[in-house]
C-alpha cells in the first residue's frame, strides 16, 4: 500500500502586492503535491482589490487585516494553519513556485527528522540569476543570501544544511513550532519587517535544529529590496532592517562566539556608522530604536539560552519531531 506523502499548508502575507498575489496563488494551485489549506493575511492597502482576488480563488482563505508587519502577519497565518498539516510554507506574494516545488521540498525535509526549517533555490525573474540559495551568517553577523545576484551555473545544486532560510519561501515543521516560539511569537514582532526570518533560523540552530536547502525545489522571487533600489524603500522600513540586526545579535549570539568574532563585528560597525553618517543620516534614529527595544531582546535571549541548555542536556521537546 502506497504511503501518503507529508502534508503542507501555505500562508502568505500581502501588503499591496495584488498582481503578484494572483500569480503566487496560481502557482500554488498547480503544485504536484497540493496544499491542505492556503491562507492570505492582507494588510488592507486596497480592500476592493483583495475582495476581487478572494472571489477568483474561493478555496483560498482570505483574511482582511491590518499592517502588523511581516512578522505579525506571518504569525497570524501560521496560527491559523496550526494543526492541519505536517508543514507550513510561509510565502511572500512575489514568489512563484515551480510545479514540483512543494513535492521536492517536502520529500527532502520530511526524510530528516531534525530539520525544522527548509527552503529551496530562489531565482530572480528571468531565472538566470540566483536570489537566494539559503542564508549564511558571516563573522560580522550581517546575514547574506548565498549566491545573491550570481548567475546560476549549478554552483548551489547540492542539497545541504545551511545557516538560514529566506522568509520569502520558508517551510516550517509543525512539530517544531512550539519549541521555536518565544513569548507567544514564532517571528519576533518587535522586528516588524526584515531579519525576522534570520532571527528565527539563528534561534533554531541554537536549539539544535537543522535548516535544509533543497536545490530541486525551485521558485522565482521578484524581491522588492535590492541594492539598486535601496533608496526607494521607505525610511521606516530601512530603519527596522537596520535596528533588527542588533536585536538578533543581542538575542542569539553566544558570549564565546561574540568574543571570537569581535574584530569582525567591530570593523563592520565602524563601516556601518560611517555609511550612515555620510550617506543615510535618516537611519541614525535606528540606533536609538535598538536601544529602546533591548530589554525585550535580552529577556528573550535568556529564554533561548535556557532552552539551548536543555537541548544540550538531551531534554526532549514536549512535541517530538516525527
Amino acid at each position: 500500500m502506497k504511503q501518503p506523502h507529508p502534508t503542507w499548508s501555505a500562508g502568505i502575507v500581502n501588503h499591496g502586492s495584488y498582481a503578484d498575489l494572483e500569480a503566487c496563488l496560481a502557482s500554488i494551485a498547480l503544485q504536484t503535491w497540493p496544499p491542505e489549506r492556503v491562507v492570505v493575511w492582507d494588510t488592507g492597502v486596497d480592500a476592493a482589490a483583495f475582495l476581487e482576488i478572494a472571489s477568483k480563488h474561493p478555496a483560498v482563505e482570505c483574511l482582511p487585516g491590518t499592517n502588523v508587519g511581516y512578522a505579525g502577519g506571518a504569525n497570524r497565518v501560521v496560527a491559523e494553519l496550526r494543526g492541519h498539516a505536517d508543514f507550513v510554507l510561509v510565502l511572500n506574494p512575489d514568489v512563484f513556485l515551480d510545479t514540483t516545488f512543494s513535492e521536492n521540498l517536502l520529500r527532502a525535509a520530511s526524510a530528516e527528522s531534525n530539520v525544522a526549517i527548509a527552503t529551496g533555490k530562489l531565482l530572480r525573474p528571468g531565472r538566470d540569476l540566483i536570489d537566494s540559495a539559503g542564508i549564511v551568517f558571516p563573522r560580522h553577523r550581517r546575514p547574506r543570501d548565498r549566491g545573491s545576484e550570481e548567475r546560476d551555473e549549478g554552483q548551489f545544486n547540492a542539497q545541504e544544511r545551511v545557516e538560514g532560510a529566506s522568509g520569502a519561501a520558508m517551510l516550517i515543521r509543525e512539530t517544531a513550532i512550539d519549541e521555536l516560539t518565544i513569548e507567544g511569537e514564532l517571528f519576533d514582532e518587535t522586528f516588524f519587517a526584515y531579519h525576522e526570518d534570520t532571527d528565527l533560523c539563528w534561534r533554531a540552530r541554537r536549539l539544535r535544529f537543522e535548516i535544509l536547502y533543497v536545490p530541486t525545489a525551485v521558485a522565482v522571487h521578484k524581491r522588492g529590496w535590492r541594492k539598486d533600489r535601496r533608496r526607494s524603500v521607505p525610511v521606516m522600513i530601512r530603519r527596522h532592517s537596520f535596528k533588527n540586526h542588533y536585536l538578533q545579535v543581542m538575542k542569539n549570539e553566544t558570549l564565546s562566539q561574540f568574543v571570537r568574532n569581535l574584530p569582525w563585528l567591530a570593523g563592520w560597525e565602524v563601516l556601518r556608522l560611517g555609511h550612515v553618517v555620510l550617506r543615510e543620516r535618516d537611519l541614525l534614529p535606528a540606533y536609538a530604536d535598538a536601544w529602546r527595544e533591548r530589554s525585550a531582546a535580552i529577556r528573550r535571549r535568556k529564554i533561548i539560552r535556557q532552552r539551548a541548555s536543555a537541548s544540550e542536556l538531551g531534554v526532549v521537546s514536549s512535541r517530538p519531531l516525527h
